[in-house]
């Protein structure tokens, strides 16, 4: 009995040990910078055991823990020092920690590496640094960067414009600063088109969602772009000169810290990429680009920023003549064009804002006073005399003496006088509120425009003098575009949203969830847009994050979109819809000793109530009438992380299909007993249907000699659907050539802040070589068609820019 009683009591006092061992404890808190801001994606242990979380889009975390007491907590993040907090009882658990994290910086040499902290949400970052370093013809800009992002895709080195998922160049939103930015309307071509608005010597931060982003960002049916500017601390300066134009900035701080100051100054001209074009004149393309932040804090609580902006960009061209071969290995064939007359472009914008902002305890609020202002100009007369012949594909010579017996000749008159003029302003209160595990956001935003358009443009072409299209009765024009539109409406907007973050599991949960609406007098439509975003880390040592995003996306038309190519405006024109279903995960992973990230999306896309285009060039032509449904389905990957220890690469891949169904789009078909049977074309591939992207930026560096660094930057897609001019949708399957670049960069760095006499004042030097089309590609941006007497139509295609060098020279203060 007395042995039983022992025996008990001995099992009772190892279950009562056990229990106690079992004990959970609740770790919870935020973690952010040394400048207060909350840092995603932080990954929070309990040291030597996989006891732990990582942290939300507010920098919560949360999990608990079995481990007896005292505590050691490590706290780590990719581009941050680590950290370790002791906890000596569950007394310091009561308190929700605090936890900040310093930025790390590593230096291998010559090269200096900050990295920067991962994605939010839908969104992804990039490193602003980075526009320094890729080498692209369009020149340093955000959007080079943007190009290689996944979803992205883009055939034309020349313009700074790009589709996302199946969507053309305006359904993307770029924000600086939190407040739409737009770009001039006219332009036609990427030669035309100068600088983007965003300066990169002012950008402090980049993120990119393509596709499912939340209802704080505005009404576009595929992509946002948010850029932050800088906000100076101490005083910098620095200049940048290269073949392709120059830029400078400057910032600083008063000395008690109330007030700062950004501003920067761009110049760029294409002349010399415009000289390998196959048409060759006298090119005079001059853009400039003025912008200005200021900051002023009146208190702790209140302070007040203002952007300015002006850009001009001036396009003009003398053609002298032009010589294009193209064709198969068996049939080739020459066009040769001369040309009289010119060509003289302008385009101004001007932008100004004024933001106030107030924070008191956990409520944030701002309100933001813009207005955006353009005018432009087109104006052509060119006269050009063409013949079309057969080349011996052997020797390349003419076929025949005699033109005529080749396959065309003939002449066109191109006349342009359009001119636009338009003024956007809008008001915005944006409010911000923390409760708990709840950030509650909302704004309220009135928006006037005002369009004044004229279009008179024309083209007259004749064929072995016949003019075409030939009647045999008159005398008609191939091509004519004629109208004048002038409209006054106003936008109203508003939002609501609600982020939760909250533990799940042994992982932290994240939810965005609102509401968008909007409502414009001028078609008297409204809209309701909700969106819903949830992402989920998982705890333990598992480093990976799932999201799952949908919504519904609407682009009401702006101005475009109303004007088809006949000139004529469709002010009922109704709103186009998308609805995104985007499920997608990112991998976190060590290599070599070197952190990764392999991101992975699959996305479908809904569309509705479309309307109808065709591109030329980066020119499209909407039919302004919502004729169209239509979907757009695929997957992206990339893989970026330190492929060289230090510095950061990434490559991505992209598969997609798009297709419209036009409505009423029919065609008859004349069987053999002479009946005739309506065919409805049914599905076919959008302008946009690019199915493969692929995108890669490698950077590099002697391992004996840092300073020296290499950059490649090369782009792939296939080719992208055609068909004739002012031709029915469904007659639009052919595909030009895939795209295929490659743009290499060399830089050595000078000077170095550490040494020499001048340290006190020059902080760097250095010069970069960059060699644009590396491979000599004759890449195809679109088809000049030249017809015949018979009807016969040929596509001539209009190249883009052959292989240059450049040189540059970087300096900063």
């Amino acid at each position: 009995m007395y042995f039983n009683r022992l025996l008990y009591i001995m099992l009772l006092m190892l279950s009562w040990s056990s229990v106690q061992a079992q004990v959970r404890h609740q770790v919870h808190g935020v973690v952010k910078n040394r400048l207060g801001e909350p840092l995603e994606y932080v990954t929070v242990m309990v040291k030597e055991s996989q006891q732990g979380s990582t942290t939300t889009g507010t920098g919560a975390f949360s999990f608990y823990t079995t481990r007896s007491f005292p505590l050691v907590i490590v706290v780590s993040a990719i581009g941050y020092e680590g950290k370790e907090v002791l906890i000596q009882s569950a007394d310091g658990l009561a308190l929700l920690l605090d936890i900040r994290l310093d930025e790390k910086t590593e230096q291998i040499g010559d090269v200096n590496v900050t990295a920067t902290q991962r994605g939010n949400g839908t969104f992804t970052r990039i490193d602003p640094n980075l526009t320094t370093l890729l080498p692209d013809a369009a020149g340093k800009s955000v959007e080079g960067l943007v190009k290689s992002q996944i979803g992205v895709a883009s055939n034309n080195e020349l313009s700074s414009q790009y589709r996302v998922r199946g969507g053309n160049y305006d359904e993307n939103l770029v924000y600086v600063n939190g407040i739409e930015v737009y770009r001039p309307f006219l332009v036609r071509s990427g030669q035309q088109e100068g600088l983007s608005f965003a300066n990169p010597d002012m950008v402090s931060s980049i993120q990119f969602s393509p596709g499912g982003f939340d209802v704080s960002y505005g009404d576009k049916l595929s992509s946002a772009l948010d850029i932050r500017y800088k906000q100076p601390t101490s005083f910098a300066a620095g200049a940048q000169a290269s073949l392709l134009g120059a830029s400078a900035y400057l910032e600083g701080m008063s000395k008690n810290g109330r007030w700062s100051h950004l501003s920067g100054v761009r110049y760029k001209t294409n002349r010399y990429l415009l000289g390998s074009l196959d048409t060759k004149g006298d090119y005079s393309p001059t853009f400039v680009d003025v912008q200005s932040l200021l900051h002023f804090k009146i208190s702790d609580q209140w302070s007040v920023d203002g952007l300015v902006n002006y850009s001009q960009n001036s396009y003009e061209f003398i053609p002298t003549d032009r010589e294009t071969s193209f064709g198969t290995m068996s049939e080739v064939k020459r066009l040769t064009i001369y040309f009289e007359g010119q060509e003289k472009d302008l385009f101004q914008t001007g932008f100004g804002a004024l933001a106030v902002n107030h924070h008191r305890d956990n409520s944030q609020y701002k309100l933001t006073l813009s207005a955006f202002r353009t005018f432009e100009e087109e104006a052509f007369d060119i006269l050009g005399q063409y013949r079309l012949h057969d080349l011996d594909p052997v020797n390349g010579e003419a076929s025949s003496d005699e033109p005529m017996t080749g396959i065309g000749i003939g002449s066109y008159l191109l006349h342009a006088r359009n001119d636009l003029s338009g003024q956007v302003a809008n008001a915005a209160l944006r409010g911000t509120h923390q409760y708990g595990r709840h950030v509650l956001s909302w704004e309220a935003k009135v928006q006037s425009e005002r369009f004044r358009d004229n279009v008179n443009e024309w083209e007259l072409r004749d064929s072995a003098g016949y003019s075409l299209p030939y009647s045999g009765k008159v005398v008609s024009v191939f091509d004519g575009t004629h109208g004048q539109y002038q409209t006054q409406s106003a936008r109203m907007t508003a939002f609501a949203m609600d982020n939760w973050s909250f533990p799940l599991g042994r992982g932290q949960m994240s939810v965005k969830y609102g509401v968008r609406g909007q409502y414009w007098d001028l078609n008297r439509e409204w809209l309701c847009s909700p969106r819903f975003n949830v992402q989920y880390v998982p705890g333990g040592a598992t480093r990976m994050l799932f999201r799952l995003a949908t919504g519904i996306y609407y682009q009401p038309p702006f101005y475009k979109e109303m004007r088809n190519s006949d000139g004529k405006f469709n002010d009922e024109l109704r709103a186009q819809k998308s609805v995104h279903y985007v499920a997608g995960g990112d991998w976190f992973f060590n290599a070599w000793g070197r952190p990764f990230k392999l991101t992975t999306e699959l996305y479908y896309k809904h569309l509705s109530n479309l309307v109808s285009y065709q591109v030329d060039n980066v020119r499209i032509r909407y039919s302004a009438q919502n004729d169209a449904d239509g979907y757009a389905t695929g997957i992206d990957f990339k893989l970026n992380g330190e492929f060289v220890k230090g510095i950061e690469s990434w490559a991505s891949l992209s598969i997609m299909q798009t297709e419209e169904n036009i409505r009423d789009d029919v065609r008859l078909v004349r069987q053999d007993d002479g009946a005739q049977t309506a065919v409805y074309p049914g599905y076919i591939p959008r302008p946009s249907d690019q199915r493969v992207n692929f995108a890669l930026f490698f950077q590099d560096y002697l391992p004996n000699n840092p300073s020296f660094k290499v950059h490649l930057n090369l782009l792939f897609g296939t080719g992208l659907p055609f068909g004739p001019p002012r031709s029915q949708r469904y007659l639009a399957t052919f595909r030009t050539p895939p795209y295929r670049r490659a743009d290499i960069g060399f830089s050595k760095e000078l000077i170095r802040q550490r040494e020499g006499v001048n340290a006190h004042w020059l902080k760097k030097m250095w010069i970069g070589v960059e060699v644009f089309n590396l491979f000599d590609i004759n890449n195809t941006i679109s088809y000049y068609w030249v017809t015949d007497v018979s009807n016969r139509q040929y596509a001539v295609p209009n190249y883009l820019t052959s292989r240059r060098l450049n040189v540059q020279l970087t300096v900063a203060f």
